[in-house]
């Protein structure tokens, strides 16, 4: 009696294994239901810590894994949008909510740790094995993207050991011949399918996100989308010229990098955002033609114009028209101050106020004043009281130039500078204008000339510091006032006094740039988004000259300019 009770005894131990097999595995999961959700989480990391010391894992273990992990996906769910909400959330929650979700996500990781090592399975569950390996590295691949991104939810780098993870189970899927293959990662919860290229692109260009001054929410966003878009990116082994703007050694614990110069290696993977950014040009016409994020396929939660503003900052981030090859100079460590104003409309201002400056300094002593004249007359020589009179109206006169001609500006700490630019440390307050493609103009002291340059990279330094990366464009722009010589939609405006306004539009206002490209030297123009279009005439009036020119291909965008080509058709003046 005694060894069937021991008997009858093992067999409900053995059947009460969540981890013996996935019909018990779906029971307990049912049970545990029962608690709150720390309680759930808890209980799931509880037994999925027992994976490690088990004995003889076999591919029941597996598929019960699968199963405990499918379900516990709604709860998970529930703390990360926890913490995603709550942006502003104190010190003690945020740090809660934090290691919850990076703990359960480190926790799940490991427990698929020992399928990924296995190496030789049992010869009946062999084929079983190599039918879940997809599935298993996908997920094992996504636990690793929710630390990364967690990571750049603090603006911290990720550690090298979740870089090393990445690479090693991507290599792992080639290895296996299951890299490409598709399926949904949890059936229950997704109807997008995915692959462990998708998992590993994902991270991948979520990486290339820390050079944006990007808040948590967008973070989240832009990982969500890549979810949508992760196919329009294709992963090679060999580089190509012109397509291929990203690479990452896979023998190496590191994140993407971007590429310089053709290079070749057998651990490296190389892809390009060209199809990406085709795709995203159609997402964000849609919406500019009134479609809802929603609709789209965006996230209910993605609300304009945030919505839109961040597509355009991606669009900046991963285009390829921000000179990708572009070489870098040497920097060298300083630390200075330069004066910075930002605005389309500030910027055009203080390049005018600039040439008007210069136009009178040159024209200043072109002809000799009446009372030198008249010296000159009676005493054949400048008397020191006219020279006297001469200097101090003189001085009058650039002293209200100077102060009728101020720009609000702001001050930057340099902290580092080459041939091209610098790099800047600024407070997080007060900056949330700062963003990639942003346009600058900047100068060294008052007395200097303003010059054009683009926020080019960013980074947190911390809670309250960021960084920036400012590319100088040019140093000698000239202001210029437009019109357009083709029909154009009309400003409306009514009679004012009597002056009747119908058809009239209103002046824009360009930049002059001398611009140097494949050792040719072109002329630009620098103009607000809104006035390009390709193949316009416009009439171009810069320190007294006028010309007609003809506005031809894109050189660069940012969020509201674009800097394009111009073709000189003719000098009216």
């Amino acid at each position: 009696m005694r060894r069937l009770f021991e008997s009858l005894s093992g067999m409900v131990k053995r059947e009460s294994d969540p981890l013996g097999d996935p019909r018990t595995a779906t029971n307990w999961m049912k049970d545990i239901r029962q608690q709150d959700i720390a309680g759930q989480l808890l209980a799931v990391r509880e037994m999925i810590g027992r994976i490690e010391g088990r004995e003889g894992i076999s591919l029941h273990t597996l598929q019960s894994l699968f199963v405990i992990d499918e379900k516990i996906q709604p709860t998970f769910d529930q703390v990360k949008q926890q913490y995603i909400q709550n942006p502003r959330a104190g010190k003690a929650v945020e740090e809660k909510l934090w290691n919850e979700v990076v703990g359960f996500a480190r926790a799940m990781l490991a427990a698929y740790h020992p399928f990924v090592r296995l190496e030789e399975p049992s010869p009946e569950e062999e084929a079983g094995f190599l039918q879940a390996s997809g599935l298993m590295l996908a997920r094992a691949l996504h636990y690793v993207g929710i630390q990364v991104k967690w990571h750049y939810f603090r603006f911290q780098s990720p550690p090298a050991t979740l870089w090393a993870a990445a690479n090693q189970l991507y290599r792992l899927a080639e290895l296996s011949g299951v890299d490409s293959h598709s399926f949904r990662l949890y059936s229950e919860q997704e109807s997008q399918t995915t692959s462990c290229t998708d998992e590993f692109i994902r991270i991948q260009m979520l990486a290339t996100l820390n050079n944006g001054n990007f808040n948590l929410r967008q973070y989240d966003w832009a990982d969500r989308w890549l979810m949508l878009w992760s196919r329009q990116v294709q992963v090679e082994r060999k580089y190509r010229e012109g397509v291929h703007q990203f690479c990452v050694n896979l023998g190496e614990p590191s994140g993407p990098a971007k590429i310089h110069e053709a290079i070749e290696g057998e651990m490296l993977r190389f892809w390009g955002v060209g199809e990406l950014l085709a795709e995203m040009a159609k997402v964000i016409s849609q919406l500019e033609a009134g479609d809802t994020p929603a609709r789209l396929g965006l996230g209910d939660d993605a609300r304009m114009p945030a919505c839109l503003d961040f597509l355009r900052q991606l669009e900046i981030l991963w285009s390829r028209e921000r000179n990708q090859q572009l070489g870098r100079s040497e920097r060298t460590k300083v630390s200075k101050l330069v004066q910075v104003t930002s605005g389309l409309s500030n910027i055009f201002t203080a390049i005018r106020f600039d040439d008007e400056r210069a136009m009178l300094r040159s024209s200043a002593r072109t002809a000799p004043d009446n009372d030198e004249v008249m010296d000159m007359k009676l005493y054949g020589y400048v008397t020191d009281r006219t020279k006297q009179k001469l200097a101090m109206a003189q001085a009058r006169n650039h002293a209200y130039v100077n102060k009728a001609k101020t720009i609000d500006h702001d001050e930057w700490i340099v902290e580092n500078q080459s041939a091209g630019g610098f790099g800047a440390v600024l407070p997080l307050e007060g900056h949330d204008w700062v963003r990639l493609g942003v346009l600058l103009a900047l100068r060294n002291h008052e007395q200097d000339s303003w010059m054009i340059a683009v926020i080019r990279r960013l980074n947190r330094i911390n809670g309250e510091q960021l960084y920036a990366g400012v590319q100088i464009l040019s140093s000698t722009p000239v202001a210029s006032s437009m019109k357009s010589l083709e029909p154009e939609r009309a400003v409306s405006m009514s009679a004012v006094e009597g002056i009747d306004t119908v058809g009239l539009t209103l002046p824009k206002s360009g930049l002059y740039i001398p611009y140097l490209g494949e050792g040719k030297r072109a002329n630009t123009l620098l103009i607000h988004s809104a006035d390009y279009a390709p193949g316009r005439l416009y009439q171009v009036t810069a320190r007294d000259k006028i010309f007609v020119v003809r506005i031809g291909e894109t050189l660069e965008k940012g969020p509201d300019w674009i800097w394009a080509m111009i073709e000189l058709m003719r000098r009216d003046a």
